[in-house]
């Protein structure tokens, strides 16, 4: 019987915090009410991030609203796990609990002890271990993020998550089977989204990224997207597979973050403009889309090597790709290092790149106008009025999206086959078949 105790959960930051958030909201269902509305909630957990400057002021923003309801409030996730000091001293008085990540297996506890009127400051120690393979997904049910490692051992110069997550550890291949498992059986879920701080570095005793894969299938995973693949480490084989094996989605995201070596170098990646330009013929090839992040305006680049990075990305190689401005974060080697640039000089260089690869997206999605697309059915917009989708070259909330009408009923999770008529913006607008 579940206890008269309502609990809201507030989830920042990425797809990977996403995940653990799903953990707890299954392990907290089974003895609370959840609230999405916090004016009910008793308890707050606010699962934060703290990865760059903007998403430490919106985990604050978090707590001082969560705090306006008068709920008792626990903070869980990177921005405690960065500052660890927080909960010894008096900074945020409304928050009742501090706990980081090793410790969500008892949120539950921490919820009952926090309604009491108890005050906690829980840090990790030692490894984390891996978490139920029970979740709710805060995601449509027939797509969900699987996470197969958490931390990260490249130690880029502009990077805090490794001294806020600590190494690269993978999660065991038998755990992500049998949370591979639960998700079919429990939601129908269908498409999963491999996810870690590398996912293209997966490596448990024996068992690398391919045999995972293998493991996978196995379970009855009909399709695996791969997300933050470091390029060095994508290998042949993958590829390969990627391009054989209809269960492993023609998509893959590499963080390249730059193209010219000597910021490459700056910010102590391992990649360079030669392999990078190799390993994309390699998927080009093989008619793989690729995403991509990159950072600009970081310390030291120049003109010429901002300019270098617009002439490459409208080179058409990456279909679609998210540009930031580099940001200047404490505790990182990049936050001393000389030639920092103004933050109008950095808007004004990421204004160029989104216009470049705003018309290589537009250019290629003028040539879908007229083509039929197999687009699964993801949600309906009811300010357009139409039913929205994604396809298998596209993610399903960070890409371009295909609106389309129907003539007769669809189902949310179903693929259908859709006519694109005309461009909308960077998305495409369709009727199915």
């Amino acid at each position: 019987m579940k206890n008269k105790i309502n609990v809201g959960v507030i989830s920042l930051g990425c797809d990977k915090n996403r995940v653990e958030s799903e953990y707890m909201l299954s392990l907290l269902s089974r003895e609370f009410d959840l609230v999405d509305d916090l004016s009910l909630a008793d308890v707050v957990i606010i699962n934060t991030c703290a990865f760059i400057e903007s998403a430490v002021k919106e985990s604050i923003d978090a707590i001082f609203e969560a705090s306006s309801y008068g709920a008792k409030i626990i903070v869980t996730g990177c921005f405690n796990m960065r500052y660890k000091k927080l909960g010894e001293e008096e900074e945020f008085p409304e928050v009742s609990a501090f706990v980081d990540n090793q410790h969500y297996t008892n949120i539950c506890e921490i919820v009952y002890n926090v309604f009491e009127g108890g005050k906690i400051r829980l840090k990790n120690k030692g490894v984390t271990e891996p978490m139920s393979s029970t979740r709710i997904l805060t995601t449509p049910m027939h797509y969900a993020n699987l996470r197969i490692a958490d931390g990260c051992d490249n130690c880029c110069s502009y990077c805090i998550i490794p001294k806020i997550r600590g190494g690269y550890r993978a999660v065991p291949p038998e755990k992500l089977v049998k949370e591979a498992r639960y998700l079919i059986e429990n939601y129908g879920t269908r498409e999963f989204i491999l996810v870690a701080q590398d996912v293209s570095r997966y490596k448990y005793g024996d068992k690398d990224l391919v045999d995972l894969i293998d493991d996978l299938e196995g379970a009855g995973v009909k399709k695996m997207r791969l997300m933050y693949c470091y390029p060095e480490a994508v290998t042949d084989d993958l590829i390969t597979r990627m391009f054989e094996d209809d269960k492993v989605l023609p998509y893959i995201d590499l963080p390249l973050q730059h193209i010219d070596d000597e910021v490459l170098k700056a910010m102590n990646r391992k990649s360079t403009e030669a392999g990078v330009r190799s390993l994309l013929e390699k998927l080009k090839k093989r008619d793989i889309t690729v995403r991509s992040t990159f950072i600009s305006g970081f310390p030291g680049e120049t003109i010429e090597q901002h300019n270098k990075l617009v002439s490459f990305i409208k080179e058409g190689y990456i279909d679609y790709a998210g540009f930031f401005p580099y940001f200047r974060e404490e505790g990182t080697k990049a936050y001393s290092m000389d030639g920092q640039i103004p933050q109008r000089e950095k808007k004004r260089r990421v204004s160029e790149l989104l216009a470049a690869e705003t018309e290589v997206i537009k250019n290629a999605n003028a040539k879908l106008v007229g083509k039929t697309l197999k687009v699964t059915f993801d949600y309906i917009d009811y300010d357009k009025d139409l039913f929205v989708g994604h396809t298998d070259r596209t993610h399903p909330e960070n890409d371009s999206k295909v609106y389309f009408k129907s003539k007769y009923p669809v189902e949310m999770g179903t693929t259908y086959d859709v006519l694109v008529k005309r461009t909308v913006g960077l998305d495409l607008k369709g009727e199915t078949l």
